[in-house]
């Protein structure tokens, strides 16, 4: 009789166990919701997941920190890791939006599907995969073709009235030998950012630069598209008549 009672607690016990490890791998995020700022930054993280799920992507499963005024995270192997494993996150918020969100992946193969879901997370119902797999396929394919050149655009930083996606690629940024991609997305001011629009790469208009070298000697150090970010143009053409139109040396 205390033997079927003892097999029988180890029966439960094991259990128990069981339903313990199976419940603390579901990857639950323990977010923190003080502000409207992080509030704001988990419902876009939310569609993040939702879009690399999609893509047959890991969602972002570790919370690292979390703070009123930052928050840094990372797609792990197993869930609520205590340290990055080649995808670092960094969100900067204030305390009634989110000011930018830095996301490094060290493998060329799957930064294009990570990108990507930053990049339609901002407008998730009206973004398409096309537009948004657009630029980090770009980015991709030049670290693949020419991995020791680094490619870096100038972040403005001061937020507007759109999003402003900007990539960079950093080859043994850290003397490690892994090579770094990075896409940095400057958030619009509090109240601009509805989740409609699409995602655009504006044509170029800027002259031609004037340096008569070498430039092959250079490719990969200095951008080659102007800065092209993600950008929705919302602001008609001024009217003719209009004193916006009045002060265009077009109409002179």
């Amino acid at each position: 009789m205390e033997r079927g009672v003892s097999a029988l607690r180890r029966v439960l016990t094991g259990l128990i166990c069981l339903a313990l490890m199976t419940g603390s791998a579901a990857g639950e995020i323990r977010w923190k919701r003080d502000t409207a700022g992080q509030e704001m930054m988990v419902g876009y993280m939310e569609n993040v997941n939702r879009f690399l799920l999609e893509e047959g992507e890991q969602p972002v499963n570790s919370l690292f920190e979390m703070y009123r005024s930052f928050a840094v995270m990372g797609i792990t192997m197993m869930d609520n890791a205590e340290v990055p494993e080649g995808v670092e996150i960094t969100f900067q918020l204030f305390a009634d939006c989110i000011n930018r969100v830095e996301v490094r992946v060290s493998d060329s193969g799957r930064f294009p599907r990570i990108a990507a879901a930053f990049l339609r997370a901002l407008y998730p119902e009206t973004a398409t995969a096309e537009e948004a797999f657009s630029r980090p396929i770009e980015i991709a394919r030049k670290a693949i073709t020419d991995p020791g050149n680094s490619y870096v655009e100038t972040v403005d930083e001061l937020n507007g009235t759109v999003p402003r996606a900007y990539y960079a690629y950093l080859p043994d940024e850290y003397h490690d030998g892994v090579n770094w991609l990075q896409l940095t997305i400057i958030f619009p001011m509090a109240g601009y950012w509805d989740g409609t629009g699409v995602i655009n790469n504006p044509v170029e208009t800027r002259a031609p630069d004037t340096w008569s070298g070498n430039d092959a000697d250079y490719e990969g150090y200095f951008s080659r598209d102007d800065y092209q970010h993600l950008e929705i143009f919302s602001t008609p053409t001024p009217e003719p008549d209009s004193p916006a139109a009045e002060q265009d040396p077009r109409g002179q």
